[in-house]
């Protein structure tokens, strides 16, 4: 068994070195001509700060692992939790994507560190651990690098997720490379999981049913920006929008979904001409590339962030949101809101968001990474799924027609926040449990 797991690792291990040399050449590339992971490089490299590594010497720091906007959004609720209940602790998280960090570093201002989290090689990953040494490491849904995993259980550090979820995508994967994948989840101490399907998949993946709990999603006990109607005007008044204005927003958007998006808006415009979209692409790197399809249609486009300087801000009809951060607080002033990567093959994004600020939501067919969070807001009616163009139009028409229909529908997903609460209290006994003196009995 101890043979069978060396030679499986020393195989992941070749794979790894393998393919960063293959993808140097790409890597390298970004960072000269677009500037991206320039910050983050020396860290994932396991080169952190000296200030640092001094001020967690003999600390045991509780780490959280969060990978993008998403997951940090969803750590909020636990780490606040987590700070007042053990104020002796140091508190870490480390994200991978730099928008993660961003996010991390405005939302969460009384956080002891916030990192970037390295690279899965084993020297790497055994230099941050060492300097580190956590007392209990948190991984923020399911993002599981075997190295890492396995040199936090040789060090006896207990790893626990929570708030996992399993894709189909993922769960291909896991079944396909089982004899590999039951070894790393066996580095885990516990699984505490988003739904029953996520907990049945990574039992089926291989972790041990006696270490695997459902305990609800933290997305539901997300905290939006509570903004009063003067910080509303602000925010519409910083984007030259009027109080009256009906704005459409198309958050988190993908390539292959603007086209949709601005064919619908542009059907719409006919019929409420004072109508402006607010048009929010997913990866910052895309903004040129959105603002030139924009502009290739003769609409009068604007990023959000030039908007002041602009000439006749008044005339604008679609409006880039290029900053990092900002789209939750911007849904608290839509009529009509969208939430992409979900009519391409991405699987959907966060629709909880809008819905908290009582939002009707539209989505489209590809929603499988939250399939519980659309199931609950069609089946409550305050999201709306449509399969493609014809079906956006004819329900953003619909909205837009019937004002009472949308509070209705907007009040309907926002009740599904409040009837879904509570995961952040599990989740808390869960790591409460780790921290105690009777760990023990939870490593087995």
């Amino acid at each position: 068994r101890i043979a069978s797991g060396t030679i499986m690792y020393l195989l992941y291990n070749v794979v790894l070195i393998l393919g960063s040399i293959l993808a140097l050449p790409f890597y390298s590339f970004k960072m000269i001509t677009a500037g991206k992971y320039r910050r983050s490089v020396l860290q994932k490299l396991g080169f952190l700060p000296k200030k640092l590594t001094e001020c967690l010497a003999g600390k045991s720091p509780i780490w959280l692992h969060a990978v993008s906007v998403g997951e940090v959004l969803s750590s909020i609720s636990i780490i606040r939790q987590i700070g007042d209940r053990y104020p002796n602790h140091k508190i870490i998280l480390s994200t991978v994507t730099e928008t993660g960090n961003y996010t991390a570093n405005s939302r969460l201002k009384g956080i002891d560190s916030i990192i970037y989290f390295p690279l899965d090689y084993p020297w790497v990953v055994k230099r941050v651990i060492d300097a580190i040494k956590p007392r209990l490491f948190v991984i923020v849904d399911t993002d599981i690098w075997p190295n890492f995993l396995r040199e936090l259980r040789k060090q006896q550090i207990p790893s626990i997720i929570i708030n996992g979820r399993v894709s189909p995508r993922s769960y291909r994967g896991h079944r396909w490379f089982k004899w590999f994948f039951k070894a790393v989840l066996e580095c885990l101490s516990f699984f505490s999981m988003q739904s029953k399907v996520d907990s049945d998949r990574i039992i089926r993946s291989g972790a041990d049913a006696t270490r695997v709990v459902t305990t609800g999603n933290l997305k539901f006990d997300q905290t939006v920006p509570d903004l009063t109607e003067a910080e509303k005007q602000r925010l519409l008044d910083s984007m030259g929008l009027k109080p009256d204005q009906r704005v459409f927003i198309a958050g988190s958007t993908h390539k292959g979904e603007e086209d949709i998006v601005l064919d619908v808006f542009e059907a719409l415009k006919g019929e409420y001409p004072d109508l402006v979209l607010i048009l929010a692409p997913r990866n910052p790197e895309r903004f040129r590339e959105v603002e030139n399809l924009v502009s290739q249609r003769s609409l009068n486009c604007e990023r959000k962030t030039r908007v002041k300087a602009s000439s006749d801000s008044g005339a604008t009809e679609v409006i880039i949101l290029d900053t990092i951060g900002e789209l939750c607080k911007i849904y608290s002033v839509g009529l009509l809101v969208f939430v992409g990567g979900s009519l391409v093959k991405i699987g959907g994004h966060n629709l909880l968001e809008p819905a908290a600020y009582k939002k009707a939501v539209i989505f489209g067919p590809y929603m499988h990474n939250f399939l519980e969070i659309s199931g609950v807001l069609k089946d409550s009616g305050g999201g709306i799924q449509v399969r493609n163009r014809d079906e956006f139009l004819f329900q953003a028409r619909r909205l837009l027609g019937d004002p009472s229909l949308l509070r209705q529908l907007g009040e309907a997903a926002y009740s599904v926040i409040e009837k879904n609460q509570g995961a952040t209290l599990r989740n808390m006994e869960i790591i409460d449990r780790f921290l105690s003196p009777q760990t023990a009995e939870f490593l087995g």
